[in-house]
């Protein structure tokens, strides 16, 4: 209880203060020792004193080596040192098992030394090697495990429980070497175009100091070189300036000239990727009068600091009657040329909103405006009194990239539209479409989807273009309303109504969520713009750089262009140099019931730039695909020092012993005792009731001695 062990200091003080008065009165030696006894029983029960009595096992098992198979272990020739070792040892293997372990642990055997001590993993994971050798002894037979390795792992955090067991560590490998090395790479994955950005490296210089140039290269060409003066035994951070100048990924290399003497050369070069983006999305909406629509739609994209918009409203034609001259009105003319014949390519995504371009001599760019979006731009006509073909579409080059079919020319205006309310039909096996996923769920989507403000009007079209996908229909007259598409390299999108608006604040006085009608668009945007994180199918690798015949850890989540999931399929996945569509290796795995797989490959041998591709077994064409870099050296080399500090430390943490190769003894030698740890046991002999009994029995005993013998 709280206070407790204060009040069991002033029990034992007033016991010992009694004690104290009994003994100054010189009573007989007889009560003196009844009273002293009593008040020793009263202070242990008062302060219950406990014991705490650990339980143990101690067995023989037996002994698990595990070898470093890590690149590292190529230096100085460490491997064949070890397979030395693994010889002399072999003779002395009856009650000892073999593993070696790099990314992970591996089965090996005493019968082929030079199989398990080959030194080619891409990094040296002991940690995650000494949780699996323990999960995988369920039976408890391994008593000690002897690691063998150079200690080069950059494992820091503490190392995991072995039950028991004991870590006996031998070091390969001497630390002192000459190597000129890029220890360290740090870029953004993603860039912007035209936007200065910088990769931070850091060079360290062992057994030669002086300056050393270093240079940048994107392909064959350099990009920057600059120089840097590093002391021997040091390292020097050094930033180099790039600024990318293409969209898309792009792969840089950094490399420091290869000395005669240097024994280490594979890590005098690192490559980087970069994802080259804009810093932000550039759109161009024309819109042909300041309707609802436009006016939500315009302000969403104005609240956006994502998104770079230049806007023009179409407020009168050269036709209209003002009552005004033309200089007093604060108007200005609308740019087409500008526009249309000069920066066109600079826009990412184009709309059309209500807006019709004949009154604007705009006849001539529409066959550009078609071009460039078949060479890869993004194009998106909404609704109106004129959009489609009540804007005279229909038969323009325009009509030619469109997802939809329009009425032919000379349809009565009546017949190209469709008047009154409606809440419009979500395909149900399309709703993880990007536009439609209003939740995480399809059936939480679909409910979503049912509770949003009904729209009012639409542009009648006749179909949609082959490929295309219809997203939402009218419910009575099965048309049209949300169609997306593709025009050769580019993407188009066809909202056949001007009042989606009511998604927004119509929605929001009816259920309290008015934010349908801005994440519609926004998902619309990236969309057309192409984000990555919106494609149906993604593939992905555990990280961007790899040393060769490193283990490529990939994910995929795989989609058809309807993003339904390619459920138990079984999907070809191929390295392939990247701009080389012959395949290098492969393997096949089958997908779960969401399209989900996962697998490993080995990273090629040579060093560049490569792509793991998805494909159905039956199919050429890529469903995804993800691009990575191999380097010589990469993390595994990028310092080649031996650590025998660590295994030592390692030694020390788990009770082991700690040798070098040169004075390691035979395997038997090696202390191969577990010391189990079964638990503990709390003793508390004077919390129980004989403890009160004892008490009382000896004040009692007390009492009646100093009666007897005439004391008061």
């Amino acid at each position: 209880m709280p206070g407790g062990g204060i009040v069991a200091l002033l029990v034992v003080v007033v016991l010992a203060a009694l004690v104290a008065r009994e003994l100054r009165r010189r009573p007989p030696r007889r009560l003196a020792a009844w009273r002293v006894l009593s008040a020793i029983v009263i202070a242990l029960v008062t302060t219950q004193p406990r014991w705490t009595v650990e339980r143990s096992e101690t067995t023989r098992g037996r002994v698990a080596v595990l070898v470093d198979g890590s690149r590292s272990m190529g230096v100085h020739d460490r491997s064949e040192d070890v397979a030395r070792l693994l010889s002399r040892w072999s003779a002395d293997a009856e009650n000892a098992t073999l593993h070696r372990f790099g990314s992970e642990l591996e089965p090996a055997s005493f019968s082929d030394v030079e199989g398990a001590s080959v030194a080619r993993a891409d990094e040296s994971a002991l940690e995650a090697a000494l949780e699996a050798l323990v999960e995988g002894d369920r039976a408890g037979e391994i008593g000690a495990v002897v690691v063998v390795g150079d200690g080069a792992s950059r494992y820091e955090g503490p190392w995991p429980d072995l039950d028991g067991r004991k870590v006996h560590t031998v070091a390969v490998g001497r630390e002192e070497l000459r190597d000129d090395a890029l220890a360290t790479l740090e870029a953004d994955p993603v860039g912007f175009l035209r936007t200065p950005a910088e990769v931070r490296v850091t060079v360290r210089r062992l057994g030669a100091g002086g300056v050393l140039p270093i240079t940048l290269r994107q392909g064959d060409e350099v990009v920057t070189e600059v120089t840097v003066d590093v002391p021997e035994g040091e390292a020097r951070e050094v930033a180099l300036p790039f600024t990318p100048r293409r969209l898309g990924r792009a792969v840089y290399t950094v490399s420091i000239p290869h000395a005669p003497d240097d024994e280490v050369p594979q890590n005098d070069e690192r490559s980087f990727l970069v994802r080259v983006e804009r810093d932000r999305l550039r759109v161009l909406l024309v819109a042909g009068e300041p309707t609802w629509d436009v006016r939500f739609l315009r302000a969403f994209l104005k609240r956006d600091p994502s998104i770079d918009l230049i806007s023009f409203f179409i407020l009168r034609t050269a036709s209209d009657l003002t009552m005004a001259s033309p200089d007093e009105l604060a108007l200005i003319p609308f740019p087409t040329d500008e526009l249309f014949r000069e920066h066109l390519g600079s826009f990412d995504v184009l709309l059309f909103q209500d807006f019709d371009f004949g009154p604007y001599q705009m006849a001539g760019y529409l066959p550009r405006i078609r071009d460039y979006v078949r060479r890869g731009g993004s194009f998106a006509m909404i609704g109106g009194e004129k959009s489609f073909a009540s804007g005279g579409y229909a038969g323009t080059p325009i009509a030619d990239v469109l997802p939809v079919l329009l009425p032919p020319v000379g349809t009565p205006a009546s017949r190209l539209v469709v008047e009154g309310r409606f809440a419009p039909r979500v395909e149900p096996a399309l709703v993880r479409h990007p536009l439609l996923a209003l939740a995480s769920d399809p059936s939480s989507s679909l409910a979503a989807w049912s509770r949003l403000a009904p729209l009012e009007g639409m542009n009648r079209v006749v179909g949609v273009r082959e490929g295309a996908t219809v997203l939402l229909t009218h419910p009575n007259e099965r048309l049209p309303v949300l169609v997306t598409g593709t025009a050769e390299e580019g993407r188009v999108l066809a909202l056949t109504t001007d009042t989606a608006w009511r998604w927004g604040p119509t929605t929001g006085g009816l259920t309290g969520d008015a934010s349908t009608f801005e994440r519609f668009w926004d998902r619309g945007l990236r969309w057309l713009a192409r984000d990555p994180s919106l494609e149906p199918a993604q593939l992905t690798t555990d990280r961007e750089r790899y040393g060769p015949e490193g283990r490529v850890r990939t994910s995929a989540v795989l989609r058809d262009a309807r993003y339904q999931p390619l459920a138990a399929e079984t999907i070809r996945f191929e390295m392939r140099r990247d701009g080389d569509d012959t395949p290098l290796a492969g393997a096949d795995a089958v997908t779960d019931a969401e399209g989900r797989v996962e697998l490993a490959l080995r990273a090629p041998t040579e060093p560049g730039a490569y792509r793991v591709v998805a494909r159905r077994p039956s199919d050429p064409e890529p469903i995804a695909s993800e691009l990575f870099v191999v380097e010589a050296g990469g993390d595994e080399l990028a310092d080649p020092r031996a650590q025998p500090t660590q295994l030592q430390g390692l030694a020390m943490a788990t009770g082991g012993t700690f040798t070098t190769i040169e004075d390691a003894g035979e395997l038997s030698s090696f202390d191969a005792t577990r010391t189990r740890r079964l638990g503990a046991r709390e003793l508390a002999p004077f919390a129980t009731p004989w403890a009160f009994l004892a008490i009382v029995g000896l004040l009692a005993a007390e009492w009646w001695a100093r009666r007897r013998g005439g004391a008061r």
